[in-house]
């Protein structure tokens, strides 16, 4: 099954879906191994470790679509992804979404 499928599962069912956030791979790894069934990139998280500054939208889109390759790279649970605002009007939100999706990002 795919992540992607996977996370439709888990958002359909009546249970709540409980993704801790994450802002890096090795915490990713940590919450799947944990047993939780997803995983959240934390948009305020990635901006405290890779600039040491509040989420304040300094953090470009392409920084973004990085962390969240990382992340998606060494779980095995969907990951669910914070996007900013989609980096600007509709044209770029489009963008940002199929590069998500790319990076491996289930939601």
């Amino acid at each position: 099954m795919t992540k992607n499928r996977r996370l439709r599962e888990l958002i359909a069912r009546p249970e709540i879906m409980i993704a801790p956030g994450a802002y890096d791979p090795y915490i990713a790894r940590l919450v799947a191994e944990a047993g939780f069934e997803a995983v959240y990139m934390t948009g305020a998280g990635v901006s405290h470790v890779r600039l040491g500054r509040p989420d304040l939208g300094l953090l470009t889109f392409s920084e973004m679509v990085d962390q969240a390759a990382r992340i998606a790279d060494v779980v095995d649970v969907p990951l669910v992804a914070d996007a900013d605002t989609g980096y600007g009007n509709a044209l770029n939100v489009i963008r940002t979404i199929r590069a998500y999706e790319r990076a491996g990002v289930s939601g």
